[in-house]
């Protein structure tokens, strides 16, 4: 049999010149190749693909064909008990597909998903019969399980094992809900125009047409305008033109001061069913609630000044409207422009119209005001356009239409002209897209019924809530530290999570989980609302008396939460907020602190040393911002990545405002808490709770910065609060000299950000040391000790250990920094670097010496550096003392 292969081998070889060259695989090929692979490893569920994908396959074939060919757009998977990202972390190839990790069948047996672990089932299966490979031990477990089976789940998965029958059923129904969330969210323009014409789509309203004939109701058009003298005639012209003849034009002029009321009266005079209305500036909704108070017809209709009308769309509306008395109908439209795309130059065509539920509207608009008829009585009971919104300022009007009288039908005819080309005049052009989160806001959550049930929550609760986006690792990590501390300390918590429209895997993942851990809640929103409305909505679904908000990219230490809950037992505390670092132990924010009018916050010590803020935030001294004997401090406003509240106070706050767009919420919410609380009230910082903070950059964290410094200036200017950085930084022994303005971000935002200046407080130094100068030419520092930087980078731990001890010992104050830390953002304040880094007969690491101090290298054996490098340099046999004396 080799001897044959061998031959074979030659065979081809020979003939190789023979067939020309090589046809290269294109995409398409090599997918092929991957499905007829996966149907080899026979392990798809179809039902579970179809239940996320909202299809049926005829074949299993036809399911994995499909799988290839989306996946990498839709994030799919076979097999309840497969989950590539989870796959990426326990295969021996990170960076091998999981298809070839399981096509490799190597001896290493790993997890394939958070509620399989082939290691696990492969030690529970006869030794004769045990599984050789994580593909074989799926498998295996599939053609031997019952729905009864239960599932071997990795270590340390919370709550008990699941049965494989349960698992699966849960699995496929948060699959369809997947699938429903992803149809409500679907893009809703057509390139095409895929409805009846007006003919065909009238012949399904017979009585309606009838009745339209018949009665010839009276429509009022309200249409908005402002300084739009250049089109408002063309919009008028449209109304004009309807073959519904009974209507009324009310033209709001929103004080213009232009021509534009002028167009419009000239038109007025020749045609009596025109009417001008003027009124001074107040924005969109305030125009067409002026328009609303004066119409006259049993039904409303809208048009903007920017937009046409096509002849029947009154006749088709009223012809469905009539036949079925509903509550309104909206028409097709037509729309030209870029879709608001950020290139406006290339137009485009796209339709849209189409029936949908509450949830759908819920979801997303997709009736636009100029395409709405509704009655004259469905109007009044939904009430005027709301005036505090800048955009989105329809679409809420029509969810209290949707929920108090029935979503509008729609009648599949194009009713309307839509010029989407960007326009700096529109509304929507200048203000920022959070405001959609707003207007949903007052439609999923309501405040008052919130505080009517704050007596039924559970005082002894604490609720951790979560905002989770596109991440599941670090949140698991996330969850299951507030837990681990939570069994620690014998705390009661609970842990809601709100997965912001994150892709499937993510639900899906920390779904299985977390699924039979009775303390998780989670929650998956269709689409991504934010820190802001996310966290709101978290705190809705939240049952406990005091509530954390968390983000999804912390760690908390054990010991964390009790400190938190004890310092609200302080009525004048409104919040308190945990030391926060990053994983090298170097500050994050030790609360946040104000520079004066026009100077945006910061994060007090962010990126200082901890013994920075162990001073600060001391329990010794007589500063007034301190908390007492226990430590911490009372600031103005702290930073939500983890901070405690009383359910009760973050209720009658609102809590946080959605039109911030991740940042600078947290810092609105104090603001507002401390103006509508009693003189005297502040929040606080509590150095015995600790919170690691990995700060992730989530894509799209920072999009809305400017609109949300923006935003904030424009609500606060004037207003905040008096500058309280320079006591926080002299408690830390350091003085704040004011800040260093950052380029402006253009000038529709006038604020700019800064940084603060930070130095040394030399003069309280010297006082302490009793001398002229803290630090002389020979670099002592007398009893204040100098400020010592220690480079580390994972080896040597004795070393260091010893050297931090000796250290400290002569009265300095250490930092060991990482690699990460090398170069913090407040390295300028040390007075001395020592480079303790490198194993025996390994190179130095890179480390730059720093300007401005005295740069230290203690050697490891067989190391050296250039001279002139470092100003002293201290040998490998030398001990922690000979560098202590080299300073």
């Amino acid at each position: 049999m080799a001897e044959a292969k061998g031959l074979g081998r030659v065979a081809r070889r020979l003939a190789r010149p023979f067939r020309g060259p090589e046809k290269p695989l294109t995409v398409t090929d090599r997918l092929d190749r991957w499905a007829r692979r996966i149907a080899e490893f026979g392990v798809l569920d179809r039902a579970y693909l179809e239940a996320q994908t909202g299809r049926t396959f005829d074949s299993d074939a036809e399911a994995i064909a499909f799988y290839v060919h989306n996946d990498g757009q839709r994030g799919l998977s076979l097999h309840p008990l497969i989950e590539h990202e989870w796959m990426r972390e326990h295969q021996p190839v990170p960076a091998m597909s999981w298809y070839d990790a399981l096509h490799q069948e190597g001896p290493e047996l790993f997890q394939t998903g958070p509620l399989f672990d082939a290691g696990v089932y492969a030690a529970s299966v006869p030794e004769a019969d045990r599984p050789a490979s994580t593909l074989d031990a799926l498998r295996d477990f599939l053609r031997n399980a019952t729905d009864a089976t239960t599932l071997p789940v990795p270590p340390g998965r919370r709550g008990h094992a699941p049965t494989w029958g349960a698992a699966r059923d849960a699995a496929v129904s948060a699959a369809r809900a997947f699938a429903d969330a992803q149809h409500r969210t679907r893009r809703r323009y057509r390139a095409t125009w895929d409805g009846p014409d007006v003919t065909e789509a009238l012949a399904r309203y017979p009585r309606g047409v009838a009745r339209r004939d018949a009665e010839q109701p009276l429509v009022s058009v309200v249409m908005p305008v402002y300084r739009r003298a250049d089109v408002v005639g063309a919009a008028i012209a449209s109304v004009r033109a309807q073959q519904h003849a009974n209507w009324e034009l009310l033209v709001v002029d929103d004080g213009s001061g232009d021509e534009t009321a002028d167009v419009v009266r000239r038109i007025a005079a020749d045609e009596p069913r025109v009417r001008l209305v003027e009124r001074e500036n107040g924005g969109a909704g305030a125009a067409r609630n002026t328009g609303l108070a004066a119409v006259r017809g049993d039904f409303v209709a809208f048009l903007d000044a920017d937009n046409t009308w096509r002849p029947e769309h009154l006749s088709a509306a009223l012809a469905g409207l009539l036949e079925t008395d509903g509550p309104g109908v909206h028409t097709g439209v037509r729309m030209i422009g870029a879709n608001n795309a950020d290139d406006s130059t290339a137009p485009a065509e796209t339709y849209r119209g189409e029936d949908g539920t509450l949830d759908d509207l819920l979801a997303g608009n997709f009736i636009d005001l100029n395409a709405l008829v509704v009655r004259r009585d469905v109007a009044a009971a939904a009430g005027p356009f709301d005036e505090t919104l800048r955009r989105w300022i329809d679409w809420e009007w029509l969810l209290r239409i949707g929920k108090r009288s029935g979503v509008p039908a729609y009648v599949p005819v194009i009713g309307v002209d839509y010029d989407n080309i960007r326009d700096p005049r529109r509304l929507s052009s200048a203000q920022p897209a959070s405001w959609q989160e707003v207007a949903l806001a007052r439609h999923r959550i309501d405040w008052d019924a919130l505080a009517d049930a704050v007596p039924a929550r559970d005082a002894e609760l604490v609720s951790v809530v979560v905002p989770v986006f596109r991440d599941w690792t670090m949140t698991r990590r996330a969850v299951d530290a507030v837990l681990h501390a939570a069994d620690h300390e014998g705390d009661r918590v609970e842990v809601v999570l709100i997965d912001n429209g994150s892709p499937r895997s993510v639900s899906a993942v920390l779904g299985a989980w977390f699924g039979d851990e009775p303390r998780v809640l989670l929650q998956r929103e269709d689409r991504n609302r934010n820190f802001g409305l996310g966290s709101d909505l978290g705190l809705a679904r939240s049952t406990g008396g005091t509530v954390v908000m968390l983000n999804n990219d912390t760690e908390v230490t054990t010991g964390w939460l009790r400190p938190l809950v004890a310092a609200l037992d302080d009525p004048t505390v409104l919040g308190a907020q945990p030391l926060l670092v990053y994983p090298d132990g170097v500050v994050q924010a030790a609360g946040t602190v104000f520079g004066g009018d026009k100077v945006l916050p910061w994060h007090f010590l962010g990126d200082h040393p901890r013994y920075d803020a162990s001073r600060a935030l001391a329990g010794a001294g007589t500063d007034a911002a301190r908390l007492g004997a226990a430590g911490g401090r009372r600031f103005w406003a702290i930073t939500a990545a983890a901070a405690a509240f009383r359910a009760v106070d973050l209720i009658r706050w609102h809590g946080f405002d959605p039109v911030f767009a991740n940042g600078l919420e947290d810092v609105d919410l104090c603001l507002r808490a401390l103006a509508a609380s009693p003189d005297g009230s502040a929040f606080a910082v509590v150095p015995s709770s600790v919170v690691v903070h990995h700060e992730s950059r989530t894509p799209g964290r920072d999009d809305a910065r400017v609109d949300n410094r923006r935003v904030f200036d424009e609500r606060w200017r004037g207003r905040y609060p008096a500058a309280d950085a320079a006591g926080h930084y002299e408690a830390a022994g350091l003085r704040w000299l004011g800040v260093e303005p950052g380029l402006p971000k253009g000038h529709a935002v006038m604020v700019r950000s800064s940084r603060p200046i930070v130095v040394r407080d030399w003069a309280g130094a010297a006082g302490a040391a009793g001398v002229s100068g803290a630090v002389g030419a020979s670099g002592a520092a007398g009893a204040a000790g100098l400020r010592i930087a220690v480079k580390h980078d994972g080896t040597r731990v004795a070393d260091v250990s010893a050297l931090v001890t000796a250290l400290e010992a002569d009265g300095h104050s250490v930092q060991v920094d990482l690699p990460t830390s090398w170069y913090r953002g407040s390295s300028g304040l040390d007075d001395v670097t020592v480079l303790v880094a490198g194993g025996s007969g390994t190179g130095v690491p890179s480390f730059v010496p720093q300007p401005g101090a005295r740069n230290v290298v203690w050697l490891a054996a067989g190391q050296v550096v250039a001279d002139g490098d470092f100003a002293e340099v201290v040998s490998a046999d030398a001990g922690a003392e000979r560098v202590v004396r080299a300073l």
